[in-house]
């Protein structure tokens, strides 16, 4: 059974033990019998902020998204975002009334508590027109001037006390209203006017990913320097991946190609890019577009051949499971002794771990030549014991 509330003396618990490592909040939830979800919001301190002693302080997600420092673009999509769930078309003088609110009720929106520290639909609202980073602290109201619950209209909200947003309520049931009211002294914007986000969310949406992208990427060296990809995510071939443009696991140097070329990734097709970086360091992880060329495979083949980054061998991610060592052993037990004395190819293989025609291929040379050891009997009869 799922518990839906834990005992400060439970919470206590999960913050020690989720603070000091020696469990994940999947594995307190489950303890406690708890949702990874409530297990969460209490170690960000979203929930039990007594516990944290920050009862009464807004929490917001500090500006992270993903690891990294939320850039303006992707800040702008996010408040566009909700400025898209706001209906103003009646004006800026009319009240902008949260969409899918029915009835005079508050609106409310997990992603605006992200950004502002509180989930109020006409307190996020108040927030970005504001420009201000933070909603105003817990013990300041927002009075509805209009008397309009779902109005996120900036200019029908001022900045109040309890007890005077209690008065509004009475005066407005004593004179028998329940609807919303004109605004006779509507509240005045901060210099430079009311900061309002819009636009085309898909395209905003697109502009916040690119500069996430270029925010991944390491470009202090310069222009002419190699800029490596600073996430984990990188394939076993060394380059940088992530999800773009619906392509699982796009390679970076291909979509920084893309973008310095304006193209979508989809329409690189088939082509190759060359990495033509002028020293190694970086060459597989280096995503400038100046060291990115379009070329053939047989173009990027030559390439590794000349800067001897064509990983062969073990150096090969599909290799990594035979070492060098691991061959010559089977190439010295095979040749170096009489034809009878020899175990089987198959034996070999089966002990090594692969088939039969790989085996027989590392015997004879054919691959893993680098490997070294005896790919033929020995010249001359046999060594002696």
């Amino acid at each position: 059974m799922v518990r839906r509330s834990l005992t400060d003396a439970e919470a206590r618990w999960v913050l020690e033990v989720v603070q000091s490592g020696r469990l994940t909040q999947t594995e307190a939830a489950a303890a406690l019998g708890g949702t990874l979800s409530r297990i969460n919001q209490l170690v960000n301190g979203r929930t039990y902020k007594h516990l944290h002693g920050a009862a009464g302080v807004r929490v917001t997600d500090g500006g992270e998204r993903y690891g990294i420092t939320e850039t303006p673009e992707r800040r702008k999509c996010r408040e566009a975002s909700f400025w898209d769930r706001v209906d103003h078309s009646a004006g800026v003088n009319a009240c902008w009334p949260f969409k899918g609110v029915k009835g005079n009720k508050y609106g409310h929106t997990a992603a605006g508590q992200a950004m502002t520290g509180s989930a109020s639909a006409h307190v996020v609202a108040f927030t970005l027109a504001s420009g201000l980073q933070q909603a105003l602290p817990g013990s300041t109201l927002l009075r509805h001037l209009c008397d309009f619950k779902p109005c996120c209209n900036p200019a029908h909200l001022l900045p109040g006390t309890k007890s005077e947003n209690n008065r509004d309520t009475w005066v407005a049931r004593r004179e028998g209203r329940r609807g919303a009211k004109k605004v006779a002294e509507p509240v005045m914007p901060p210099q430079g006017g009311w900061s309002i986000s819009t636009g085309d969310l898909v395209e905003l949406d697109r502009e916040a990913r690119v500069s996430e992208f270029w925010a991944r990427i390491d470009r202090r060296g310069g222009d002419d320097a190699c800029w490596p990809w600073t996430a984990k995510t990188r394939n076993h071939f060394g380059y940088g991946q992530l999800r773009w443009e619906g392509v699982q696991a796009a390679l970076t140097h291909r979509i920084a190609y893309a973008l310095s070329q304006g193209v979508t990734y989809k329409e690189l097709g088939s082509a190759v890019i060359r990495h033509t970086c002028p020293e190694s360091t970086y060459r597989n992880n280096c995503n400038n577009p100046r060291h990115l060329r379009a070329g053939s495979q047989a173009e990027n083949t030559a390439d590794k051949a000349l800067h001897g980054t064509n990983p062969r061998g073990e150096r090969h991610p599909m290799g990594r499971r035979f070492p060098d060592a691991l061959i010559r052993e089977m190439r010295i037990r095979f040749w170096s002794v009489p034809t009878e004395q020899r175990p089987t190819i198959t034996a070999l293989a089966k002990e090594a771990g692969t088939s039969v025609t790989v085996m027989s291929r590392w015997l004879r040379g054919e691959q893993r030549n680098d490997a070294g050891g005896p790919i033929a009997a020995t010249p001359g009869g046999f060594p002696q014991g």
